[in-house]
């Protein structure tokens, strides 16, 4: 019962999601967006899903059969599996190690999607596996600095922990380094999630669509599932270790949406300005955060 509740929520929130985001970028870009299907066209993405059901999956000549079919699978899988270190439900997993646990969990859809690209034998979808490459090289030292400096802050990274730890004051609150991961973070939820203005992978002005340039159907519906879910635990991970970890409900769909608008509103980066814009500015900030942190903690 409790992992039919789980996918039906999971199916939920992507549908919901999704006709969020067309909206929002049917503001944005002057247009009204679905309105056809279903009152307000809330039923058109249901629609689309069916649609995705019904259409054959592609099978591309030269491509790696086993990683090219499994990758959609592992990159939900990946995230999915994060989801089960998610402290808003009774049977969560608990460590003290919890977040890094789940966050590392969670950086295996990035090598779905990497293997996805290089198995599929095209050169648009191996040109952004390797972009993604490069992105994931990159944030990951900025993600490793992050989590150093909220284990120094905490003591832990058990999220139960964490959240007892912030009944008196948010996290943001508990020192200058705090403050400052707190935005580093919500910079980086854009990276993670691989979305405009940083979705190198995909790019599809550049590379047709990127790693899933030779995807379709259901397989193309489980890369896009995986993408939002990792939207929601970026957003809850901010809620959780520095907005109080109280008012996720709030929260979480705000932050979801911050998401969104600036991947409408803000053109997109090019490469070589996004591994810039991290290596001589994001993770040389971040170091000196948590030498900071470490310094708060011996004063």
């Amino acid at each position: 019962m409790i992992v039919f509740l789980v996918v039906g929520g999971l199916l939920a929130y992507g549908l919901l999601a999704v006709y969020v985001e067309r909206k929002v970028a049917a503001f944005i870009q002057d247009r009204v967006g679905p309105v056809e299907t279903g009152p307000w066209g809330l039923l058109q993405t249901l629609a689309d899903v069916v649609k995705l059901l019904r259409k054959h999956v592609p099978l591309p000549l030269g491509r790696e059969t086993t990683l090219y079919e499994a990758a959609p699978l592992l990159a939900l899988a990946a995230v999915c599996a994060a989801l089960s270190w998610v402290p808003l439900w009774p049977l969560h997993a608990a460590s003290p190690f919890g977040l890094w646990i789940a966050v590392g969990i969670m950086a295996l859809e990035a090598v779905a999607i990497f293997l996805g690209g290089w198995s599929s034998h095209s050169k648009y979808a191996l040109l952004g596996a390797f972009r993604l490459l490069g992105l994931v090289l990159s944030y990951e030292v900025l993600m490793g600095l992050l989590l150093l400096i909220v284990g120094l802050s905490y003591g832990t990274w058990d999220l139960v922990q964490i959240q007892s730890l912030q009944a008196k004051e948010w996290g943001l609150l508990r020192s200058p380094a705090m403050l400052l991961a707190g935005g580093l973070w919500l910079f980086m939820s854009l990276l993670v999630s691989h979305r405009a203005p940083f979705d190198l992978p995909e790019t599809e002005s550049e590379l047709v669509a990127g790693y899933l340039t030779e995807y379709g159907g259901i397989a193309f519906g489980f890369f896009m599932l995986a993408e939002y879910i990792v939207m929601f635990l970026q957003a809850y991970w901010i809620a959780h270790l520095f907005l109080g970890a109280r008012w996720v409900g709030f929260w979480v769909p705000l932050l979801i949406m911050a998401q969104i608008i600036v991947r409408w509103a803000w053109p997109r980066w090019r490469p070589d300005q996004v591994v810039r814009i991290l290596w001589h500015y994001a993770i040389p900030i971040a170091f000196a955060a948590f030498i900071v942190e470490a310094l708060w903690h011996l004063s």
